[in-house]
């Protein structure tokens, strides 16, 4: 069936993280298996990484809209630099 995917901005200070959570991310297919929709992390960010809270400093590839929902999935500006913002796919 179709999906429909909600995205808004996640504001990020250097040198901080921000979590994921369905308020930012949010993938509907209509069969409430939110375990079943999964995320893969074709172009990382460029100035940070998206990692799970619970292994800081390991980035990861992949997640699901249930880890998202869980809140134990998050975004790492790493960099020193101030960016305006940073993208992933």
């Amino acid at each position: 069936g179709d999906i429909a995917v909600l995205i808004k901005p996640l504001r990020v200070p250097k040198g901080e993280r921000g979590y994921i959570t369905t308020n930012v991310l949010l993938a509907l297919d209509g069969t409430d298996k939110p375990e079943e929709l999964l995320y893969v992390i074709t172009s990382p960010p460029q100035y940070g990484q998206i990692e799970y809270v619970s292994y800081p400093g390991i980035p990861i590839t992949s997640f699901s809209q249930m880890d998202v929902a869980r809140q134990i999935i998050c975004y790492v500006h790493n960099t020193k630099a101030a960016v305006p913002e940073d993208t992933f796919r």
